[in-house]
């Protein structure tokens, strides 16, 4: 079978799936060829926009269901006036997770940015973050803290690059804390920046718990690049859509709390 063969069978089969997904396992099986190869077509359609690399697999650029893009990230002062209250609401929430004598890990996102001021102020719990903004409130409140270092990305005020990955895979967290872009059935838990993405997945690869702090409005919503699956985490938010109950574990904070 040629390549241009294989391709028009693989959109084939995500058309007659009925949740426009299919995994890289399924379709070894069932070209009888290795999953790194078809990692590699499905990096390659994804480029060419046949279809959307996703965790685990591909998917449709024709999704079913409502949902949006969101294809570029948005200046962190921007973030951090949207949903502000709500925010609060997930990150005091977020931070009776933290215990006394952990490590904990602290992604480079508004909503975990606002549990600093709701941390307990042990003394022998250390904290690593890619943010040098949350490095610095860390460190106003006498807490603890390493950051990672590395290419600073101003849009987002995070670090990111190989010294970034390097400098976390030196740890082992108890518990991390992330903030997401989209969460999508298929897509899963996104983010813009395939650097972020790669950031993301380095440190939840060295959690044993993994908390995602998002607000509704990131429901059905689709990023560029996939950095967790549904899996592990556990979603912290203000109020679900009814679909993801059954797909992600999640914690649910209320307005009148």
């Amino acid at each position: 079978m040629s390549l241009k063969e294989r391709d028009e069978e693989i959109l084939k089969l995500l058309d007659e799936s009925p949740s426009q997904y299919v995994s890289v396992e399924s379709l070894a099986e069932y070209f009888k060829t290795s999953e790194s190869t078809i990692r590699r077509d499905l990096q390659r359609m994804s480029l060419e926009h046949k279809l959307m690399r996703v965790h685990g697999g591909a998917a449709s650029l024709h999704f079913s269901g409502n949902f949006k893009f969101e294809r570029l990230d948005r200046e962190y002062l921007e973030r951090e006036r949207t949903e502000p209250e709500i925010k609060k609401l997930i990150a005091r929430e977020a931070s009776h997770y933290v215990k006394e004598g952990s490590c904990i890990y602290l992604d480079a996102s508004t909503t975990v940015a606002s549990m600093i001021f709701f941390l307990p102020t042990y003394r022998n719990t250390y904290y690593v973050t890619n943010s040098p903004l949350l490095a610095q409130k860390l460190a106003e409140r006498g807490l603890t803290c390493y950051v990672t270092g590395g290419e600073l990305k101003m849009t987002t005020n995070a670090f990111i690059g190989p010294y970034a990955i390097d400098f976390i895979n030196q740890f082992n967290f108890d518990i991390g804390f992330f903030g997401t872009n989209g969460i999508h059935p298929q897509a899963k838990f996104t983010t813009p920046d395939p650097q972020e993405c790669a950031i993301k997945s380095a440190a939840i690869s060295k959690c044993y718990s993994v908390y995602i702090l998002a607000d509704h409005t990131k429901f059905d919503n689709i990023s560029t690049a996939t950095f967790s699956d549904f899996t592990r985490p556990i979603l912290i938010t203000d109020v679900a859509n009814e679909k993801y109950r059954s797909l992600v574990k999640m914690i649910e904070v209320e307005a009148n709390e």
